[in-house]
């Protein structure tokens, strides 16, 4: 038997290490996030990330141009549960784990430096394959040494490196990808109050998942509501005092954007999206269904968010772990926010019942869709129009229909194509919506002249369709250019 699990130590090192690198990180974005975390903290404005792959080896890097640390701070920083801010209740940081954890959950080597003046650096270093041979008991006392990135132009910071990461694929746009997608929403709130991320030269930008404010996304939902507030009663050594939970509740606007393509809604985060945004002091820990009692999660139940906020004297509550990956609530805040939570979630699924009613109530369709699918199997079907194996899609033809919602943009219309079906969504808030269909809808001997009209609209919808790669940019840009003249001459 190995003398060294003969010695009485509470920890084994040699197997202690690979049982750590498996401490549940769930990739390497949120591995990742766990180095931004510490940026933060020591009060980073610039976080910069780079990736590299050479001779199918990948290194990752992490600078910030945060306050730095000490030599003594660097070796506690490398220890697992070693942590100036250990247990703490105010900030990002609580159990001294992220650094080293995080590190060896995708590296076999992690160097560290840091300076707190420009130029004078230092340098420590934890390596997995010499704890495991024995050769490495303690964090190596931090030497003098300049970072090997070129020269600081911080007066202080700190950079990880990592290298043998043995857990990170080889280069991928999706893996670049996930990480910018995960950072940006994980430190939407950072971003926005000014700290710049960036991975490989291109700057993170946040992602809400409230669809309320500027992002990666699109911005249109509406608060429902005002925010609610769950006093929580903590109770410590000394006295009583109370923390306090936030909920915000949205609605996304269903009739703008419920026509869009089931895979143009995934791509902007609508449907397939968790509904309950977690954040604990400003960072995303999980997104999920929590706190919705019986309620099950439906596909109306897409058209709504949350965002549930609370501080870390909250930890025990929530069940928070030291990778901030998640929670687990406790039955007693569970007690506390379901009621409410859930009593909301059925309020909106109903609202979205009926806004989904009242959209397809109000499509103004006439004789013209009738007409145009009528006549459609004398043109060529697109090829993106019609879904792959249809039957015989040259005799049957195109079906149109015609609705309208506010839409985004300034545009008169936009066309959605799905499944042998060309939508024409008129925009309501265009001055030719309100000046012509306001008036027209309501005389019924102007129906022919409004069949004639919507014909010719419907037109030029199937010559759009019919464009392909150049051509449909540039007719995008035609039509954008033709909804703004139309504008200008009826106001």
């Amino acid at each position: 038997m190995n003398e060294r699990r003969q010695d009485g130590q509470v920890i084994a090192l040699a197997t202690f290490i690979d049982a750590i690198r498996d401490a549940g990180y769930r990739g390497t974005p949120a591995a990742i996030s766990e180095l931004v975390d510490n940026a933060i903290e020591a009060g980073a404005t610039n976080v910069t990330i780079e990736l590299a792959w050479s001779n199918g080896e990948t290194a990752v890097w992490v600078a910030d141009n945060g306050c730095g640390m000490t030599p003594e701070t660097m070796r506690v920083a490398l220890q697992f549960g070693g942590s100036t801010r250990f247990d703490s209740r105010v900030g990002l940081g609580r159990y001294g784990m992220g650094l080293p954890g995080s590190s060896i959950s995708q590296a076999l080597r992690v160097d560290l430096y840091s300076w707190t003046t420009q130029g004078a650096g230092w340098w420590t270093f934890l390596d997995v394959p010499m704890i495991r041979a024995g050769e490495m008991a303690m964090v190596p006392k931090a030497r003098r040494a300049v970072a090997p990135v070129g020269p600081h132009a911080t007066t202080s910071g700190t950079i990880v490196h990592w290298t043998g990461c043995d857990r990170i694929p080889a280069a991928t746009p999706r893996l670049l990808r996930d990480i910018h997608e995960t950072l940006g929403r994980v430190f939407r709130e950072y971003i926005w109050k000014g700290v710049s991320i960036t991975v490989n030269d291109v700057e993170v930008v946040p992602v809400d998942p409230l669809f309320l404010r500027a992002s990666a996304g699109p911005v249109g939902a509406t608060p429902y509501g005002p925010p609610l507030t769950f006093p929580v009663d903590l109770q410590d050594s000394r006295h009583r005092r109370q923390s306090t939970v936030v909920a915000q509740f949205v609605e996304l606007p269903i009739a703008a954007w419920e026509g869009l393509s089931n895979a143009e809604k995934r791509k902007r985060r609508i449907s397939k999206s968790p509904g309950i945004s977690i954040l604990r002091a400003g960072r995303e820990i999980d997104a999920g269904w929590f706190f919705m009692g019986s309620k099950r999660k439906e596909n109306y139940d897409d058209w709504w968010r949350a965002e549930l906020r609370f501080s870390p004297e909250l930890d025990s509550f929530f069940g928070v772990t030291h990778t901030k990956q998640g929670i687990h609530p406790t039955p007693e805040i569970e007690a506390i926010l379901t009621p409410q939570m859930e009593r909301v979630a059925h309020d909106l699924n109903a609202r979205v019942r009926k806004a989904f009613l009242d959209v397809r109530a109000a499509a103004p369709n006439t004789r013209a869709t009738d007409y145009a699918a009528a006549r459609d199997h004398r043109l060529e079907p697109p090829k993106r129009a019609v879904r792959r194996g249809a039957a015989k899609p040259k005799t049957r033809g195109l079906t149109y229909s015609i609705e309208h919602a506010k839409l985004p943009d300034q545009r008169f219309f936009v066309v959605r194509v799905s499944d042998g079906n060309v939508r024409m969504v008129l925009n309501e808030d265009h001055p030719f919506f309100r000046v012509v269909y306001g008036d027209n809808r309501r005389r019924d001997a102007t129906q022919d002249r409004l069949a004639q009209l919507e014909l010719l609209l419907l037109a030029a919808a199937r010559a759009e369709v019919q464009c392909n790669g150049r051509n449909r940019v540039d007719a995008r840009a035609y039509l954008q250019r033709w909804s703004d003249a139309l504008g200008t001459f009826l106001t």
